[in-house]
């Protein structure tokens, strides 16, 4: 599927609800705050890994060495956890600008535009370790929503959500008539 054609089929399905009367500012921007911090520490070990930049003291993730765990980060393809711990802090950076521009600064296009192509990048090198393409994705993306939402977007079906054939149609991906 190409890119014009998914951003027309996933408008259909996109909530035009905004429930602010539900989120208190204070928790909202919380919420904000811990992501952007935990980004932070994600791109402390992403820059660790995968460019060889030392830890250093203060950054808040350098406490924990040395404690207990059972973690394998040899599980996953390097690529994979490269590309995740990546997508991570790109999503945190485009918090952090959403977040300004809430406490009053003027939303800045430009760096949000530049942190999609970073997040692109990295979904570029995730396609890579899983192979597949961004087309696969979007189709099979779409139709996984087709399914949940059979005319448009609706509170209840995004709540309840048949996850099975959800997965099912993930797992066998696109089906023509």
């Amino acid at each position: 599927m190409d890119s014009k054609t998914y951003l027309s089929e996933s408008a259909r399905t996109a909530s035009e609800q905004f429930h602010d009367e539900i989120v208190d500012p204070a928790m909202l921007e919380h919420a904000l705050k811990q992501a952007i911090s935990t980004g932070e520490l994600v791109d402390v070990a992403k820059k660790s890994l995968f460019y060889g930049k030392q830890v250093k003291e203060g950054t808040g993730i350098e406490e924990f060495k040395g404690n207990d765990s059972n973690l394998n980060s040899k599980a996953v393809h390097q690529d994979v956890l490269h590309a995740a711990l990546g997508i991570y802090t790109e999503a945190a950076e485009m918090l952090e600008a959403v977040l300004k521009a809430m406490q009053g600064e003027e939303f800045d296009e430009v760096n949000a535009f530049e942190e999609l192509g970073d997040a692109e990048w990295y979904m570029a090198m995730m396609y890579r370790a899983l192979n597949k393409t961004p087309q696969e994705a979007k189709t099979v993306n779409i139709d996984k929503l087709r399914k949940r939402y059979p005319q448009q977007f609706e509170s209840s079906d995004a709540i309840d959500r048949d996850t099975n054939a959800e997965r099912e149609i993930l797992e066998n991906g696109h089906k023509t008539d």
